[in-house]
């Protein structure tokens, strides 16, 4: 089957010569430009076109578009099937929907800014207010839904008892429905048919992002980030209360720096898969589609919503080394399957992030997540009292290090500042006590924490950690109760353990003293002050 001179002028006509070629031709296809050749296995791959009636149902343009687009910036490329996206591609003059709703949430924008709507964050329920839809809680509903009403009019319904991010995604999410012309015909509930309406509520996601993140307002905070980061992010999302996966979809459609998101999923808990990916217009390289996260990846420690790790890679797909920073996120509603969020940014020869530096992350320092034998950190006090924070959680999950600590306490003449001692909780987690604190009970503004038994005790630490090949786990020690400050405990901890090799996280689960530890230190990943959050 040959083709005229006419068929291959452009790329439309060819693509559809081959598209008829490959269905009607068992001979092959001859005499036609590799650069077509090349496009037309490309789209017969990813749409899996078999018949002329699937053909006719689709429009070329769109094939080409999602071709050129090579899984760049966006979700993955796919075929629309819903009835609600069709209609909504017939009446766009874009060949895809998602820059159709792109477009129709930015005219809401436009339309609410100029009617007094002002933020960051931007509160979702006034927005519902400004476009004229009643809204009203619902406890009985899981999320929110929308109920059309007469004369083109909606009432939003809500559940009033969900985080404020939450809340205020959900309620974006539901406006976003109202952008379909069809959305009169029926209740839109997420909770219905989540596999057959997945094409719809994706959408709507992303109409949600749009409307919690303007982007006439947010390129320019995402922009003034000095370095790219889990931190900095998190801090730029709690301004805006956006939820975390539309904050970083829209952050790296934003910046105008390298930079990628990968969303992925666990399918079993050795088994973290990635679902889709979205990068900057800057990111020069493709993340192929169903990327498998190598088993030793430090991602697969972020099973629970909120936790974070970070390391500097280079995977197969890489070009060069990247930093990756991880971070849980909720699964899917009725899935339940833990899902992650991937931040990727070129390295640029900066040195390794897991290299020589204390590693602060988001979790629960009673549980480590991590390879290999474990040592948690633990100061303790004169009184051989545990307190109401971190000793009395430790002593919950392991009873032992309670009862290790008052036999030690017996023992006179071994129970002295600056002495430790180490005991096994697990077959593959220590509790290294530390004694550096004098009494529990200050007077007036008096430290409680000892420096040179701190000192003296992490040395000990560090002897122990290298006999055992094991890695140091804590939380910020000695700067509750015994009212230490951290950026000398910081000193110590870098100068004792890791200037000497040792490894060494600090877990954060919240304080309500937050506000004090603010040190921009070369010697942690990063800056203290954005890793602390009121709301969890």
């Amino acid at each position: 089957m040959q083709p005229d001179k006419e068929n291959v002028k452009d790329s439309r006509s060819a693509l559809n010569f081959l598209i008829e070629a490959n269905i009607l031709s068992n001979e092959g296809i001859v005499d036609v430009p590799n650069e077509f050749v090349d496009k037309h296995l490309k789209l017969v791959e990813t749409f899996n076109l078999k018949s002329k009636k699937e053909i006719a149902s689709h429009d070329l343009k769109f094939f080409i578009n999602e071709a050129k687009a090579d899984n760049g910036p966006g979700v993955p490329t796919k075929r629309w099937t819903h009835k609600s996206v069709v209609k909504m591609m017939e009446e766009s003059d874009y060949a895809d929907p998602i820059t159709e709703m792109k477009r129709r949430a930015r005219q809401t924008v436009l339309l609410a800014l100029s009617k007094g709507w002002n933020g960051p964050p931007y509160d979702a329920i006034e927005l519902a207010k400004i476009l004229e839809h009643e809204i009203a809680p619902n406890d009985e509903i899981a999320d929110a839904r929308t109920v059309p009403l007469n004369k083109g009019k909606f009432r939003i319904e809500y559940n009033p008892f969900q985080k404020t991010t939450r809340l205020n995604f959900s309620i974006g999410h539901e406006i976003a429905h109202t952008f379909f012309t069809d959305c009169y015909q029926e209740i839109r509930n997420r909770e219905e048919n989540p596999e057959a309406n997945r094409q719809l509520e994706q959408l709507c996601n992303i109409g949600a992002s749009e409307l919690q993140l303007p982007y006439v307002i947010f390129p320019a905070d995402a922009n003034n980030l000095e370095e790219i980061t889990i931190e900095g992010i998190l801090d730029l999302a709690k301004k805006y209360k956006a939820s975390l996966e539309s904050f970083l979809l829209a952050f790296v459609d934003a910046v105008d720096r390298p930079c990628a998101v990968m969303i992925c999923t666990f399918l079993t808990e050795d088994n973290l898969v990635m679902d889709y990916s979205k990068r900057s217009s800057r990111f020069e390289i493709n993340i192929p589609d169903g990327f498998r996260l190598p088993s030793d990846s430090k991602g697969y420690y972020c099973n629970v919503p909120g936790t974070t790790q970070r390391e500097t890679v280079q995977w197969p797909f890489m070009d060069r080394q990247y930093d990756v920073f991880y971070i849980g996120i909720s699964p899917m509603r009725r899935e339940r399957k833990p899902r992650i969020a991937i931040v990727v940014v070129p390295n640029d020869g900066k040195g390794k992030l897991q290299n020589r530096r204390i590693q602060i992350e988001f979790g629960d320092a009673t549980k480590p997540k991590g390879k290999g034998l474990k040592v948690i950190a633990q100061v303790v006090n004169t009184s051989a009292g545990l307190g109401i924070g971190f000793g009395k959680s430790l002593s919950m999950n392991y009873p032992e290090v309670k009862t290790a600590l008052k036999e030690w306490k017996a023992r006179k003449q071994d129970f002295r500042l600056g002495n430790s001692q180490l005991l096994q909780v697990r077959p593959d987690i220590y509790v290294f006590q530390m004694l550096a604190q004098n009494g529990m009970k200050p007077k007036n503004d008096e430290t409680l924490l000892d420096y040179p038994s701190l000192k003296t005790c992490l040395a000990e630490l560090r002897d122990t950690a290298k006999e055992l090949n094991a890695d140091v786990y804590m939380p910020l020690i000695g700067s509750g109760q015994a009212r230490g400050k951290w950026e000398i405990i910081e000193g110590l901890v870098y100068s004792e353990l890791v200037n000497q090799d040792v490894n060494v996280t600090i877990y954060l689960f919240g304080s309500p003293k937050a506000d004090e530890f603010r040190p921009r230190s070369t010697m942690s990943s990063f800056n203290l002050k954005s890793t602390w959050q009121k709301e969890k």
